[in-house]
């Protein structure tokens, strides 16, 4: 574990212990709070409960983005999407060990989450304003982000009742600091690879029988120069002419389009139920008829009383107010009640999969009416995709027709069809290269027999929807061995380098044994005094190699393998460590959390041992064309 500690380090051991898992609610998409998971085959089924393939594609598209993949045909995206499936399983599973643990969140809990982050804060206070505007930017309602952040207090819990049994005890913290800040006196003599390569000579017969030994590190796979068209509706927008008199007639023929929706605002009482079954149910409908009948003896108690016992503990702090909100934005029994009520009414109870709500519409403003000039550039370019989309419709059949019926060049269709002759220069058979000439079906008809024989061209392939290749092989290099001659001069370098290598190596070797004989090797560096903590410029290895060594006498030699050639290092003296009472204990709370890590991963894998996890990879693994 020591050497693990060190590896990692960068300052002190505060950064070099890895944190819990972070199971942070940004995985999920921003509309799943409300409206649930979409119908369809799953991505994934977590014992009785579906992972949705909408969910799923929400949480890849998030990932994506911060990891900052563009490519989909990448392996990196490839490995992506198993990553963000095993994660979104993973949170199920915690999911139902909290329920199933009996965890709950309290709205004391929840705001004081809320109060103590950072962007929601104003010189050290919470503010409401930053936190209207934080949700505003992300098309989010207060209800939404309450409940993803509770479910991230939930599982955190979680996480800290598997690993709060960690032991780790005093003595232990104290040796570690201990070690992490002994310090060594060490001189460094390198032998490099560098100083040899003049003294080596490689001859022509050795060269030869590396090549003979290892023809296939000189193989070359088979290529082909490819020019190529495509046909897509985005290769025909620059022939579409829509003008601003089409625009016009549109925006006319679709004003419902070009209007804001509806906006509500309301406030409401939430109730949750707390547990399953009909009594749970029966408890939270009294409880909420009561709060009912206590508003309708006296309707301008509807703040004070969602204010003490509102279980949406973001509204409740604002009296119940949820803020203004479309239609769309709630889940559909909330929504048709609020957009059914007038202004100041009070609902009946309405249940929603987050328990009972008593509703008060507090607000209405009317859609608004977008003026031509707002929407003319949003128009126009819609029907210049329409158009282009009806264009590629109705060309497809006659590009695929010409390529084949004219196959010794591609000019007549690029001509006819206004498109660009692109080259896209020596193309190898590899399916995993980016861009179009990655496409599979593609690379087999550029290498098919007829193809490359009568170099003429290949059908219109499908490469995407809507996208149509047609590729011309201009010259063909076939499978082959690079000529001795061509590679005989690599070669050579190549063998000069591990002789250069082993003569390092030996001689290092030869000074280790003599220092340790009692003979002072030659070319020592420096002194320079280093630490587990504070390497300077010594490698992993070396540092390893360094703290292992006795010191029970001096100086010691020690000495290993690089990959420059050999290093023979002299420890001089050894310095023990000092550590002072608040450094043990942030090095235990460090390991208490490393342990606590460890003991959540066991748990963790536990969990997925004993659940029916069935992973659907023709949603997951399915290839984005």
């Amino acid at each position: 574990m020591l050497e693990a500690i060190r590896e990692h380090a960068q300052g002190w051991i505060a950064k070099i212990i890895l944190g819990l898992i972070a199971l942070t609610f940004a995985v999920w998409g921003v509309d799943w709070y409300f409206q649930g998971s979409a119908q369809g085959k799953p991505a994934a089924v977590v014992n009785d409960a579906e992972i949705s393939e909408r969910d799923f594609l929400q949480a890849l598209q998030q990932q994506q983005e911060a990891a900052g993949i563009n490519s989909s045909q990448s392996e990196q995206f490839k490995d992506l999407r198993q990553q963000v499936i095993e994660q979104l399983v993973n949170t199920q599973l915690l999911q139902e060990a909290a329920a199933g643990a009996g965890l709950t969140v309290t709205n004391e809990q929840l705001n004081a989450v809320l109060g103590s982050l950072e962007p929601f804060q104003d010189n050290g206070a919470f503010s409401e304003a930053k936190l209207d505007n934080w949700l505003r930017s992300r098309g989010m309602s207060r209800p939404q982000f309450i409940g993803m952040l509770r479910q991230d207090v939930l599982l955190r819990q979680l996480q800290f009742a598997v690993g709060e049994g960690s032991l780790v005890p005093a003595q232990r913290a104290a040796m570690l600091g201990k070690l992490l800040s002994q310090q060594r006196e060490v001189q460094e003599a390198v032998f490099d690879i560098q100083a040899y390569l003049n003294t080596i000579r490689i001859d022509d017969a050795a060269v030869e029988k590396e090549y003979a030994a290892h023809k296939q590190d000189y193989a070359t796979s088979a290529q082909v120069h490819v020019q190529y068209l495509v046909l897509s509706p985005d290769s025909l927008k620059g022939q579409i002419n829509v003008t601003e008199s089409d625009a016009k007639q549109f925006y006319e023929a679709n004003r419902a389009r070009y209007q804001e929706p509806e906006q509500r605002r309301a406030s409401h009482i939430l109730i949750r139920l707390q547990g399953s079954g009909p009594q749970a149910m029966e408890k939270a409908r009294a409880q909420a008829k009561d709060l009912l009948n206590q508003l309708r003896a006296a309707p301008d108690r509807f703040a004070e009383l969602a204010g003490k016992h509102s279980q949406d503990p973001l509204s409740a702090a604002q009296g119940g107010d949820l803020g203004s909100f479309t239609r769309d934005t709630m889940v559909k029994p909330f929504a048709d009640t609020v957009f059914g009520m007038k202004v100041g009414d009070t609902s009946d109870l309405v249940e929603t999969e987050f328990g009972l709500h008593i509703i008060r519409l507090t607000g209405i403003t009317p859609g608004a009416k977008l003026g031509f000039d707002v929407v003319k550039g949003e128009i126009m370019e819609e029907l210049t995709g329409q158009a282009a989309q009806r264009h590629f419709a109705e060309a497809a059949e006659r590009f695929s027709n010409l390529v084949y019926e004219q196959p010794d060049s591609l000019e007549p269709a690029a001509k006819e069809f206004k498109l660009a002759v692109q080259d896209a220069g020596w193309v190898a058979r590899k399916p995993s290269q980016p861009g179009i000439m990655g496409n599979e079906r593609l690379l087999d008809a550029l290498f098919a027999e007829e193809v490359l024989r009568k170099k003429q061209n290949t059908e219109a392939i499908e490469v995407a929807a809507n996208t149509l290749v047609a590729a011309h092989v201009l010259e063909h290099r076939p499978e082959g061995l690079r000529p001795l001659a061509e590679v005989a001069a690599e070669i050579r370098l190549k063998l000069t380098a591990e002789a250069a290598r082993r003569k390092a190596v030996t001689e290092g070797e030869a000074a280790l044994k003599a220092a340790r004989a009692g003979q002072a090797p030659a070319g020592m560096g420096a002194p320079m005094t280093v630490s587990r903590m504070k390497p300077l410029n010594m490698t992993p290895d070396a540092l390893k190699a360094v703290f292992r060594a006795s010191v029970e006498k001096m100086p010691q030699y020690v000495g290993l393998e690089s990959r420059e050639g050999y290093r023979l290092y002299r420890i001089n003296k050894m310095t023990p460590a000092e550590v002072a009472g608040d450094q043990v204990q942030m090095i235990r709370r460090d390991l208490l959390r490393l342990a606590a890590q460890e003991e959540f991963r066991a748990y963790l894998d536990h969990a997925r041992a004993n659940a029916k996890i069935s992973i659907n990879q023709e949603v997951v693994a399915q290839k984005s064309e």
